[in-house]
């Protein structure tokens, strides 16, 4: 790569004047001097131009539409945004169709099929993870005769923002260091991934014998996935009662089980040394979203496998990466008696073909 760091206004035409003859006047004033400056500034433009067309150049640093670019040479795209989907819970049946808002009208959602009596399916109609936020009352934006009761609850497919280009990237490598093809686990990794509401797979051949494939799945927002996004990944790999048939984006013969894992919720209890000023009710609120901060950090590691073990997945809980999450708020000194579900010790998930964990915070109790 051409170094041109060192190309500024003032190394340019100092270059330049060097080529001009002493016999000249080329003193800084100087109709010589007064020229080459302006020709040096826009050389100076040309190279800060270059320098950054140079960046996009190498997948390690582009951005934007030229890591787009690279990503169709490694026969990807970049995730757009996907709108959520939510239940939502009435007294009556709604109208497909039909359109509520949340109460200060931030976001709107459409009835899009029913579940069961009184529970349909709502998809925001603001595309990305805003409409993952929100739970409780929405509002019909017009009248149903009949309704008195209308709740937005679970989340079944989880929206998500249109994917970064660090995400992409990393897509990207993945795909051109382990060549996806016929079905190996870069190939089953590379599809699922691909899928909308996917955030993160673990894959596990012959998990039940010869021409079994497990693939366990997370949500575009790192938590187990639904039933609904299980069922929409199953149909897309290997649709049932068809398994095996190459019906899917599995290979003819291959006999695929879409799965999620199971939440294992971490309590965390500390003591702790507080600021002069500070008392617990100050720092609840701020450690809680720092110890959440390290956990979702954690999951999002969920699908990467031990270096060197394709199938092979290790995730822990450390006390002292909590403990350093706690000092990070402002207020606490020390931290001291920390304990993960009541021991303090680090929890190590179990990540095996018949079971898979993620990290869920539960209870934050601190004391003084």
């Amino acid at each position: 790569m051409i170094n041109i760091s060192d190309k500024t206004h003032q190394k340019i035409l100092q270059e330049e004047l060097q080529n001009v003859s002493n016999t000249l006047d080329k003193r800084e004033g100087s109709l010589i001097y007064t020229s080459l400056s302006a020709g040096a500034y826009a050389l100076e433009q040309f190279y800060i131009a270059l320098a950054l067309e140079q960046q996009q150049t190498f997948i390690a640093t582009a951005g934007g539409e030229y890591l787009d670019n690279w990503a169709i040479i490694a026969g990807i795209t970049r995730k757009s945004a996907t709108s959520a989907v939510r239940l939502g819970v009435f007294n009556i049946d709604v109208p497909i169709g039909s359109r509520f808002s949340t109460p200060d009208n931030a976001l709107d959602f459409t009835a899009t099929e029913k579940i069961d009596a009184g529970q349909f399916q709502l998809t925001c109609d603001t595309s990305g993870s805003a409409g993952n936020d929100y739970t409780g009352e929405i509002l019909p934006i017009t009248t149903i005769q009949g309704l008195t009761s209308a709740q937005i609850t679970d989340i079944l497919i989880p929206g998500q923002d249109e994917e970064t280009d660090e995400s992409l990237r990393t897509r990207i490598l993945d795909g051109l260091n382990d060549t996806p093809f016929g079905g190996n686990i870069a190939d089953y990794k590379t599809k699922i991934l691909a899928l909308d509401g996917v955030g993160a797979v673990q894959v596990y051949p012959t998990w039940d014998g010869g021409g079994t494939v497990k693939c366990s799945i997370l949500g575009a927002d790192f938590s187990p996935a639904s039933p609904e996004l299980i069922k929409e990944v199953q149909n897309a790999v290997d649709p049932p009662p068809n398994q095996g048939l190459g019906y899917g984006t599995a290979p003819i013969g291959a006999q695929v089980t879409i799965s999620t894992a199971t939440a294992l919720t971490i309590n965390v209890s500390a003591q702790l040394t507080l600021a002069q000023g500070y008392d617990i009710g100050q720092v609840q609120g701020p450690i809680e979203t720092a110890i959440g901060a390290y956990i979702s950090e954690i999951s999002q590691a969920w699908g990467t496998p031990i270096p060197g073990q394709p199938t092979g997945y290790s995730l822990s809980v450390y006390v002292a990466r909590v403990i350093s999450a706690i000092l990070t708020v402002t207020g606490a000194i020390n931290a001291t008696s920390v304990q993960l579900n009541g021991a303090d010790v680090d929890i190590t998930l179990t990540e095996t073909s018949a079971l898979q964990q993620i990290p869920q915070l539960g209870t934050v109790t601190l004391s003084v």
